[in-house]
């Protein structure tokens, strides 16, 4: 249900390739099975991007990094109605330093004016 959870709006082929991305991460660390860790890797893989591990950022760049994660963190849990803060990352992926991702509690197929 975790995994579940926090793939919403996905397709049918959308979770195929993370269930491939996550046997190829198992595989190449030589693993017999397919772990959660596997799992959730390949789903920030397949939602999030790519990691950049040839960016270089420096002490500096990576705390303004953390800074701005963590207002958007702060907003994601002091705002009434948002979607609670799933995962706060500055590890570099596409094009963005770091990201803030939210999930929703529930399936939502329209909004409220106070939304």
């Amino acid at each position: 249900s975790v995994l579940a959870r926090g793939t919403p709006g996905m397709s049918g082929a959308d979770l195929a390739n993370i269930c491939n991305e996550a046997a190829l991460l198992a595989a190449r660390e030589g693993a017999d099975r397919v772990a959660m860790d596997d799992f959730e890797r390949a789903k920030d893989k397949v939602m999030l991007g790519t990691e950049r591990r040839s960016l270089v950022l420096t002490e500096t760049e990576r705390k303004l990094t953390a800074y701005h994660e963590a207002g958007h963190a702060v907003v994601g849990l002091r705002v009434p109605g948002l979607d609670p803060v799933h995962k706060v990352t500055i590890v570099p992926r596409g094009r963005a330093l770091g990201i803030t991702a939210s999930l929703p509690e529930e399936d939502r197929h329209s909004y409220t004016k106070e939304w």
